[in-house]
């Protein structure tokens, strides 16, 4: 098997499991000491922020391509990133001053928020360029962001009693270390020179990556259009508030991401099986935790977000589903040939291509999507009930996902043959059924009574290490190809 796909991704997917603890108690310590409105704030400021940034998606985009085959890119990526901080900050301040505020407040909030700026534009430019050099070190930098945050959340949330000023700054804090370790890394590869015309050719074609981030960043900008549409932000922090599990879900994309420039330069279509393997064995156990454990992770946050269970279990399916999209999107954006010359990178060339069309269907299905959730909450707005408000907003999203992501598995079917691992994924899904079953016994057991965050995380630990145990014993046992994908993983690390 291509063993860098496997070692890479499992040494990400250690650090985001190493971190998961921390980024917990980090979200603990925002949740327990913000109000539901000003968590559904904070979420809010990030989404704007954001889309602020969606004018650096040529660099990242095409340095990653560029990159993955072996282009000399990297100081002229991470130049071009560092030159539009002053811009951005500037825009966003001028944005903030002269903005009429349609929620009450929240000025203070946004000017504070800038801080975080200047972090999120170097690691846009840089995350590409570590993406396809050392890809396995970005765990590093994910524990560097978490363990970072965290400090600083409790020395200003909970020490100092900042309340959402002490989350803006402790997230910069972290963000600040993330991007320490990632120039580290990438130091070898940001030696070189600063190539303008290659800018200037990025940004010729710049629709495709605006067009691609745009879809991204719109996606988690729904907040946005529901904050403005409901004239609140509570309905947001119950909805983020589970969000946030459905992104531990997403944890198993991490193959998916090392599979995208091995795929633009190598092309091997056993890659894509080995992919689907690696993120399918990862994805069911978090999918079983996440269903059956609903209102016990949510209990973390605080006994306010406990009664949102069923929101978070509706998540988790568009997880699933968001997740699949994700592996056509690499496969179809991978294996395209065309911008291998510079020459092609014309819109006029390249609209025809896979670069363009999966664009086009996101614009559409986020056309869709907004139209009807804005007319959905504004509609309901005097309903009154915060959690019956999100629960429509979650089976709207679900409603809207399904059918696209449908119509992308036919797209990828008729495109290009690969084999597809069925009897593992039928392997998995029987060990993740056990694993379910443990879980659901052992709350009938012992029936969740815990109210402080140290015993609701307590209550968690037991059964969620256990099962996971389990589940990781019986694939062990009954699946070849992990017990194989297990030694050889174990062989590198130990020579290494």
């Amino acid at each position: 098997m291509t063993l860098r796909i496997a070692y890479a991704g499992i040494i990400q997917l250690v650090a985001q499991f190493a971190t998961l603890l921390t980024g917990l108690i980090f979200v603990t310590i925002v949740t327990r000491n913000l109000s539901v409105d000003e968590f559904g704030l904070w979420q809010t400021l990030g989404s704007s922020v954001g889309l602020l940034l969606i004018p650096l998606a040529p660099i990242n985009y095409w340095a990653l391509r560029y990159s993955a085959r072996n282009q000399d890119v990297g100081k002229t990526s991470l130049l071009s990133g560092i030159i539009t901080i002053p811009i951005f900050v500037l825009i966003y301040i001028g944005i903030a001053l002269s903005a009429s505020v349609s929620i009450e407040s929240i000025l203070v909030y946004v000017l504070i928020y800038s801080v975080q700026i200047p972090m999120l534009c170097i690691w846009e430019v840089t995350r590409p360029i570590a993406r396809s050099y050392k890809p396995e070190y970005l765990g590093y930098a994910t524990i560097g962001l978490e363990i970072g945050k965290v400090l600083a959340a409790y020395y200003t949330i909970s020490i100092l009693r900042m309340g959402l000023t002490g989350a803006i700054l402790s997230l910069a804090v972290g963000q600040l270390l993330q991007i320490i370790i990632i120039c580290y890394i990438i130091r070898p590869k940001i030696r070189g020179r600063f190539h303008f015309p290659i800018i200037k050719k990025w940004y010729k074609s710049a629709l495709i990556p605006i067009s691609n981030v745009s879809i991204s960043r719109l996606s988690i900008s729904d907040s946005i259009v529901v904050s403005l549409m409901l004239g609140s932000t509570a309905v947001v922090g119950i909805f983020q508030a589970s969000k946030i599990f459905t992104l531990i879900i997403r944890y198993s994309e991490t193959f998916v991401r090392i599979l995208y420039p091995k795929l633009i330069r190598d092309k091997m279509n056993s890659d894509i099986t080995l992919t689907i393997k690696l993120q399918s064995f990862f994805l069911v156990p978090l999918v079983v935790g996440a269903l059956t454990l609903s209102e016990s992770l949510l209990g973390v946050l605080g006994q306010q977000y406990s009664a949102t269970g069923s929101i978070l279990r509706i998540l988790t399916i568009v997880a699933i589903m968001e997740g699949i999209e994700f592996v056509v999107w690499n496969i179809l954006t991978g294996i395209e040939q065309i911008d291998e010359n510079s020459e092609n990178l014309e819109f006029k060339k390249l609209r025809n291509s896979w670069l363009v069309r999966l664009p086009l269907i996101d614009i559409s299905k986020s056309v869709v999507y907004f139209a009807i959730l804005g007319t959905v909450m504004y509609s309901y707005r005097d309903l009154g009930n915060q959690l019956t408000l999100a629960t429509y907003w979650s089976v709207i999203l679900l409603l809207i996902t399904l059918p696209v992501m449908i119509y992308k598995i036919m797209l990828l079917r008729k495109t290009i043959t690969f084999e597809f691992p069925t009897k593992s994924i039928i392997r998995y899904l029987g060990s993740g059924i056990v694993m379910s079953a443990f879980l659901y016994f052992y709350q009938q057991i012992f029936v969740r009574t815990e109210t402080t965050a140290i015993e609701s995380i307590t209550y968690l630990i037991i059964p969620g290490t256990s099962s996971v145990l389990i589940y990781l014993i019986i694939v062990y046992l009954i699946d070849p190809f992990i017990r194989k994908s297990i030694l050889e993983v174990k062989s590198t690390i130990l020579k290494k």
